[in-house]
């Protein structure tokens, strides 16, 4: 993405994210970014192109906040993961996965699929990278998920169980190492 896109997108996500994805028309998102129908259309030539722009605005977002500052792969990181997620849902006000948001408002749109799943492997890739261990890569991306699901009933709790599991997880691996 260049400038001019990049800055429209951040717009748009924000539109989405505040409206939803079934809501807004496309005179209200241009109304909502700023930019005249026109440039919009230029960047963006269908409100799909719109939700994508959107979406991967975001995952560029959101894999910058959660890989700054993670200290190297292990036990520390993971637990790190969850307290960026924590932060992260604190900043959303506790709302469900913006990606999943976009896949059911829009559940024929093979191209908003791909990208949703492109950014949940992504993820997959980087928990396993951030663990140190493959092997713990599912584990935390299933806690990761459930987190985002449940913080808006849960709040810190559901961050600190993961983190509890997470522990546990490492400190069982330790002990078949050492045995």
């Amino acid at each position: 993405m260049d400038d001019a896109q990049r800055q429209i997108a951040a717009g748009l996500e924000q539109v989405f994210w505040s409206r939803g994805f079934a809501e807004p028309s496309v005179p209200e998102l241009r109304a909502g970014v700023g930019v005249s129908m026109r440039t919009l259309y230029r960047h963006f030539p269908s409100r799909e192109a719109m939700i994508l722009g959107a979406l991967e605005y975001r995952h560029q977002r959101y894999l910058k906040y959660v890989r700054e500052g993670v200290s190297a792969p292990g036990l520390a990181a993971a637990e790190q993961l969850f307290d960026k997620l924590g932060g992260w849902m604190r900043m959303t006000e506790g709302k469900e996965c913006f990606f999943r948001q976009a896949l059911a408002a829009n559940p024929d749109s093979a191209d908003i699929e791909t990208t949703v799943k492109r950014h949940k492997g992504e993820l997959l890739d980087f928990f396993g990278e951030l663990s140190g261990q493959d092997a713990f890569a599912s584990t935390l991306y299933m806690l990761h998920e459930g987190v985002t699901s449940c913080y808006a009933e849960m709040g810190e709790k559901a961050v600190e169980d993961a983190k509890k599991i997470v522990r546990q997880m490492f400190q069982r691996a330790n002990e078949k190492r050492h045995s």
